[in-house]
């Protein structure tokens, strides 16, 4: 059963709060609403450059297998770690393939649209680091702001600011500030679950691609705005009941949803472009469209239909438990990862049956992609993608001693993830 909004009733209990406007930029946008996304992001992140700072002084720093971004600001140099070269790599030297007999990683894993966007930024701040942070930050206050928008819609004004917090203070936040592709990827995502949502379908498109462009798992957009418009057309995938007389008029009653969710329809083709463009570039670069995904095997993952059956037996491998667990004897990486997937599997679930299909099927396939690999690596970072998760969190979070539980666990998480991320331990 979809649980059903609540917006209405939150604007009733103070419409004035709600819908005094500002103009910003030429924009129309509501004071409050960017009150509270404004000091969500700006509490968070001063949260975790202050952690990054403190803790770079005072406790003694890992060899890390680059040079340091700057040496002279820790708190920028705390923010480049371990993919973030790959980044600057890319924004300097281009696209490679690897070579899997010297074991070199080839970089065309990383979607273009970050390094980018980085390049850009790069060519007026003259600095690459400075500038892949920056996006990231820029990104994330445009995820908190849709992700705001897109919560109130679904649950109402309290939900929507519970949601901005518990993305912002979520165990693997850092990675919104750092020279990773995790807010821009989310800034086109949120924003485009957004404009299909308000049946904006030209800019859901267009976002949508963008999103193809940015990350593997981002032409997944293109599903979710051809879902939305079948549902807002009234289209339903199961009949009231199973019988045979039932299921045939069910399925004469589909027809018309179908056909009138044309404009979702083309708008999901067009956001697939994003992939596409990018298939286009790999061909004439290196004759493989699918390049992005055989260059997986230079990483050591497995990209086999049946690597997924290999899960258990790896994540046993990976926790490395010896002979006295209370003495340390595991790895601690792996064991926050299996935490991490235990944690978000029923979450997950709830989102299949309590949300709107578009949320139900992004959350699945989101959290089901990275294991399809046959390991649980990294999944600490890959559930800040988790959007109807944290969304359905907030909603929860009405209950007082619920909100407490969570923000008893994200907040030292954070901040511990943050430490241990800029002293070059990785942290996914």
């Amino acid at each position: 059963m979809e649980i059903q909004t609540t917006e209405s009733e939150s604007l009733a209990a103070n419409p004035k709060k709600d819908t005094e406007t500002i103009s910003l930029f030429g924009v129309r946008v509501e004071k409050h609403a960017l009150r509270v996304v404004g000091l969500t992001f700006l509490v968070s992140r001063i949260m975790i450059f202050f952690v990054i700072f403190i803790s770079s002084i005072m406790l003694p720093m890992q060899p890390g297998l680059f040079l340091y971004a700057d040496p002279n600001n820790i708190i920028l140099d705390g923010l480049i770690r371990d993919d973030s070269w790959w980044y600057q790599n890319i924004v300097t030297q281009g696209y490679n393939m690897g070579d899997l007999a010297t074991h070199a990683q080839g970089n065309v894993a990383f979607f273009p649209l970050y390094p980018v966007t980085v390049k850009m930024v790069a060519a007026v701040t003259g600095n690459v680091f400075l500038s892949g942070v920056l996006v990231s930050n820029i990104a994330f206050f445009v995820t908190l702001w849709y992700l705001y928008g897109l919560t109130r819609l679904e649950f109402g004004q309290e939900a929507a600011e519970r949601a901005i917090f518990y993305l912002a203070a979520a165990p693997a936040t850092v990675f919104f500030s750092a020279m990773y592709t995790e807010s821009l990827y989310m800034a086109f995502i949120t924003a485009t679950f957004y404009h299909a949502r308000l049946r904006h379908w030209d800019r859901a498109a267009l976002l949508g691609a963008l999103a193809a462009a940015t990350r593997n798992t981002g032409v997944l957009i293109a599903a979710v705005i051809a879902l939305e418009g079948l549902h807002q057309q009234g289209f339903r995938f199961f009949p009231p009941a199973w019988n045979q007389a039932v299921l045939i008029e069910h399925l004469k009653k589909q027809i018309r949803p179908i056909l009138k969710s044309w404009p979702s329809m083309l708008a999901a083709v067009f956001a697939c472009l994003g992939l596409v463009a990018y298939m286009v570039y790999l061909t004439n670069a290196f004759g493989d469209p699918l390049a992005f995904i055989h260059v997986e095997a230079t990483w050591g993952r497995s990209t086999t239909p049946g690597a997924i059956t290999n899960l258990v037996q790896n994540i046993k491998t990976g926790l490395n438990i010896g002979p006295n667990l209370w003495a340390g004897n595991i790895d601690v990486n792996s064991l926050l990862n299996l935490i991490t997937m235990l944690a978000f599997t029923p979450l997950v679930i709830a989102v299949a049956f309590k949300m709107r299909p578009t949320f139900s099927w992004f959350s699945v396939i989101t959290f089901l992609v990275p294991l399809s690999t046959g390991t649980d690596g990294s999944m600490t970072r890959y559930v800040l993608m988790q959007l109807p998760c944290f969304m359905l969190l907030a909603y929860f979070g009405r209950r007082p001693w619920v909100d407490r539980v969570i923000l008893a666990i994200f907040l030292p998480m954070s901040a511990f993830t943050a430490i241990i991320f800029s002293h070059w331990i990785f942290a996914g």
